[in-house]
């Protein structure tokens, strides 16, 4: 199976992201802009710089109670959210905390809702919850957990057999959680997040590492 894969390009120099994200679109059929890692003030001069590049981008600008690294007022980043819009990403990927505490927001097109538990995994009842609040927001969603057991990514993956007609994508982070990214694209996941070096998020696959379990035939 050949795997659709999103590059995640999360450098804080503009130039050097420009650079970068050339390079994952050679080797990716999608790029993510982690936009959070610039200076507030040069958000919108680099998406103007790339934006002959912007149907084949996912854009975030993921603030620190999230993971990210957006250093400015909330209001600010709310503000960025709306002019990267205007670009017209793939998809512009917004928290669901976010949505609920600026409703204006909801409106965007192409919006991913996104939702990330960087310490532990919910139960599985929790996440199904979780799963139908979110698809109120948008037809796509994100959901990602951290594994410390093999159960804990099965049970994000088991979202995959009650999504009905949302795009869902749905792994585990971490090393015990690493098999779901790979697992997830098998069950209706459009793409999978993937470095062109060191990952990003625990448990990351490289583009290259992707490249070799494609030519291997192993799955």
């Amino acid at each position: 199976m050949r795997y659709t894969t999103c590059v995640s390009v999360a450098e804080s120099n503009p130039e050097r992201a420009r650079h970068m994200l050339s390079e994952a679109l050679s080797l990716s059929q999608y790029a993510e802009l982690r936009l959070d890692f610039f200076k507030p003030s040069d958000v919108i001069p680099y998406a103007e710089s790339v934006s002959g590049y912007m149907d084949r981008c996912i854009c975030t600008v993921r603030p620190a109670r999230e993971g990210g690294r957006f250093a400015g007022p909330e209001d600010s980043r709310v503000r960025l959210l709306e002019q990267v819009s205007a670009f017209r990403p793939y998809l512009l990927d917004v928290e669901l905390s976010t949505l609920e505490e600026n409703p204006q927001l909801r409106g965007l097109d192409g919006m991913m809702v996104s939702w990330h538990d960087f310490e532990a995994s919910p139960t599985e009842p929790a996440l199904r919850q979780r799963l139908q609040r979110m698809s109120g927001h948008s037809d796509w969603v994100k959901m990602v957990v951290t594994a410390t057991r093999g159960e804990d990514a099965a049970a994000i993956l088991g979202l995959y057999a009650v999504r009905n007609s949302t795009t869902l994508v749905a792994f585990a982070m971490g090393e015990s959680g690493r098999f779901s990214r790979i697992c997830a694209m098998h069950m209706g996941c459009p793409f999978m997040y993937v470095s062109l070096g060191l990952p990003v998020a625990p448990g990351q696959y490289s583009i290259h590492d992707i490249a070799r379990i494609t030519e291997s035939g192993v799955v």
